[in-house]
């Protein structure tokens, strides 16, 4: 398999990229610097792009879309921790392949990486804990606030929404706020990740129907 590798921490970088080498991969090229990594992507073609959520020059989500865009497109793997809003954000949305915790195992970034290759998009070296149990969110959702949980993720405005389920901007607000309440967030913007994690809804499906 042939990797490249980037982090802002230049040394976590190398230990990964030694490591992954150390288990008969190719590391194509190990950089602290995303615009590299993107350049060295568009360059050497590797398979599997693993990063780190980053914020300067580019956003998370834009290198992501960036690296999707080149052809042969590689797949993205991010690095980040429970609390990471940038490499969450660019995951629901499509942008990457896998999502791994970054203080996670050196065998489950492997599992991860073979996992995106074949095909699967992944979220790996999570625990229980900071996942909501699909189960009870389930049954607590109504059947409405089910589709407004979609909309939501879907990026839909309370007017857009109000004219979608045909009811007042009123009734919608009423609704969203069940909808945060039941998933534990307490802004629209961590529905996405909320929901993603409890299995109620596929973000990278509703992301691209969306956009249709």
């Amino acid at each position: 398999m042939r990797l490249a590798i980037c982090d802002k921490q230049w040394l976590f970088a190398s230990v990964i990229a030694a490591a992954l080498a150390e288990c008969g991969h190719e590391v194509l090229a190990t950089t602290d610097d995303p615009v590299r990594l993107l350049e060295s992507a568009a360059a050497q073609h590797p398979d599997v792009c693993v990063l780190d959520a980053i914020d300067r020059p580019l956003a998370t989500a834009e290198l992501g879309a960036r690296l999707h865009a080149l052809r042969p497109a590689p797949y993205v793997v991010l690095l980040a921790d429970s609390q990471d809003d940038r490499a969450w954000e660019a995951y629901e949305r499509g942008f990457a392949d896998g999502l791994v915790n970054k203080a996670c195992s050196l065998q489950t970034l492997l599992t991860a990486v073979e996992s995106v290759v074949a095909g699967a998009r992944t979220s790996e070296g999570w625990q229980a804990a900071e996942r909501p149990r699909r189960r009870e969110l389930v049954v607590a959702l109504t059947g409405r606030e089910l589709e407004v949980l979609q909309l939501v993720v879907c990026g839909y405005s309370t007017q857009q929404m109000a004219g979608q389920l045909g009811v007042s901007r009123h009734t919608v607000r009423t609704h969203v706020q069940q909808v945060l309440r039941k998933l534990g967030v307490h802004a629209r913007g961590k529905v996405a990740r909320a929901a993603a994690n409890a299995g109620l809804v596929d973000v990278a499906a509703l992301s691209e129907s969306s956009h249709r």
